[in-house]
């Protein structure tokens, strides 16, 4: 039994002309220029397939400056005989089913202690089936192509816990927004995201380059212990579990796979940071972080926050609050070297799943446009910091307006007040900061685009879009509490309670949104 991903398609690619394909490993990257996209069954196997063709391109194409990723970027496709002969000689580190070195799993492992092939959807025992229909107790039949993608999506972003072999740190990825810039097609996508590979100047850290390689071509397999990645194409192929994939074969001759080993794998030291080393993740700063909690931890999503409120942590360089990812200063660096265009404008795919205490809670794909001239501009990265500092203090004081209109409702005696739970409750059932939110998505994105072109003659930005934006923020925050009002019942307690509330956001906007005045920017910054 044999399922070789070098040949054997697996890889869910759109071609550039629509039409949709499985690949080979091989094809994926010699035919590259000729792909759209490459997207898997769920946000977490795209970022970990891309991260998987990325330590393949890193192990096969010197990236040690500037030039050499610029003289790459020209050729525009991908050296098929580079590529041709990395594959000839690791051919059998690649079959997904070899008895001795399966690909990305462990030979050695009982398999008298596998479940069923459901817990590769991450399904626990505390988990629902919360993205699928399949239950642990009815294994599905999963196909080799499909088991291949779930295996390396699950080795990237498993959540931690108890596992058989003991207790186990979350995967590297875990509870992480992976930032991936697309390009026109696939080709462009990988270059976009092949950050410099210099250790011996640090970059991305410091560490010796023998030692770095994916985890096929490591001669020892995964074991349950302590040991930090060698380099970052190691980290690139963190093998944080134990895997076993169980085949067997069907009546009409297919080959499944119904169970599956997983045990726990490799974890870092306590003291291995990811903000030094992993370059698709943004850091936020936390100053008030205790023992051993990271004073650096990733921006994260989180399922009542789409990730654009948090833009300013992407688009900003390193400060003090915010490191970007790693990628994009790469990308900074390259457009004022003027290997790409300064002006050009990227799609920014963000992606990842939210997790607690061992639990998966949900996953998110979100897009963003990234013109780059905010990665290096650091006033334009201000400016925007301020449109949504704006933004964050007119949805606080609509959650304040909201508050004192629940309250008013549900005070039957004026000298009582309500519960805190219960004006809770009926605040957020009203909804009325949802509705605001959703209508701010999309022209925020059109906002990005369009700032880095309002410049005044003194190269001051927003002259134009702040004001425009102030308008966008006084039509969201009236048209979500309308909304939030409308349909409710006409007694004289609950009119009493919106003429209050209207009252109180009447006062906001003329205080934070009237038309554009000079200051306005800084005060709001």
């Amino acid at each position: 039994m044999t399922f070789n991903l070098i040949e054997e398609p697996w890889l869910p690619c759109t071609m550039l002309d629509g039409t949709r394909r499985s690949l080979g490993l091989r094809e994926a990257l010699t035919q590259a220029q000729d792909i759209g996209e490459l997207g898997g069954d769920s946000p977490l196997e795209t970022a970990a397939l891309h991260r998987l063709l990325l330590a393949v391109l890193h192990r096969n194409f010197d990236i040690g400056d500037s030039q050499q990723w610029g003289a790459l970027w020209e050729i525009r496709a991908f050296d098929s005989g580079v590529i041709n002969d990395y594959f000839e000689k690791w051919c059998g580190r690649f079959d997904l089913f070899d008895g001795e070195r399966p690909f990305y799993q462990v030979s050695g492992l009982d398999l008298t202690k596998g479940g069923s092939s459901a817990r590769l959807f991450f399904h626990q025992d505390n988990n629902a089936t919360l993205f699928t229909h399949v239950a642990t107790a009815a294994p599905p039949s999963l196909t080799p192509a499909e088991s291949a993608r779930m295996l390396v999506g699950f080795m990237a972003f498993d959540v931690g816990g108890l596992k058989t072999g003991g207790p186990a740190k979350a995967a590297m990825l875990n509870n992480g927004a992976v930032v991936l810039v697309k390009g026109s097609n696939l080709f462009q996508t990988l270059m976009l995201n092949l950050c410099r590979y210099a250790p011996e100047q640090g970059d991305p850290w410091d560490f010796n380059r023998d030692h770095d390689m994916p985890a096929w071509e490591r001669d020892e397999e995964t074991r349950p212990e302590d040991r930090n990645p060698a380099g970052y194409i190691d980290l690139l192929t963190w093998q944080s579990r134990r895997i076993r994939l169980q085949p067997e074969t069907e009546r009409e001759g297919s080959t499944v796979v119904k169970n599956v080993v997983i045990m726990k794998g490799a974890q870092p030291s306590s003291n291995f940071g990811l903000r030094d080393r992993e370059t698709m993740l943004a850091f936020r700063s936390n100053p008030d972080a205790k023992g051993q909690q990271d004073p650096w931890p990733v921006v994260t999503f989180r399922e009542d926050r789409a990730l654009w409120r948090d833009s300013h942590a992407l688009m900003s360089s390193t400060n003090a609050e915010s490191v970007q990812p790693r990628t994009l200063t790469w990308l900074a660096d390259l457009a004022l070297e003027g290997i790409i265009p300064y002006s050009q404008i990227v799609p920014v795919d963000v992606l990842g799943l939210g997790s607690t205490r061992a639990k998966i809670e949900f996953w998110r794909h979100e897009r963003l446009p990234l013109p780059l001239a905010y990665l290096k501009d650091k006033q334009l990265a201000d400016t925007l910091r301020a449109v949504l500092k704006l933004t964050e203090t007119t949805a606080q004081d609509l959650n304040g307006a909201m508050w004192t209109m629940a309250t008013r409702m549900l005070a039957a005696n004026p000298d009582r007040k309500p519960k805190a739970e219960d004006v809770r409750s009926l605040s957020d059932h009203l909804g009325a900061a949802r509705a605001y939110w959703s209508h701010l998505e999309a022209p925020f994105k059109q906002l990005l685009v369009e700032l880095p072109d309002d410049k005044d003659e003194e190269n001051e930005y927003g002259g134009v879009q702040f004001s425009k934006w102030k308008s966008t923020l006084r039509e969201a925050l009236w048209n979500a509490f309308r909304e939030s009002t409308r349909g409710m019942e006409r007694s004289i307690r609950n009119l009493k309670a919106v003429a209050l509330a209207e009252r109180s956001l009447t006062a906001i906007t003329r205080k934070h949104l009237a038309a554009h005045e000079a200051g306005d920017l800084n005060d709001a910054a």
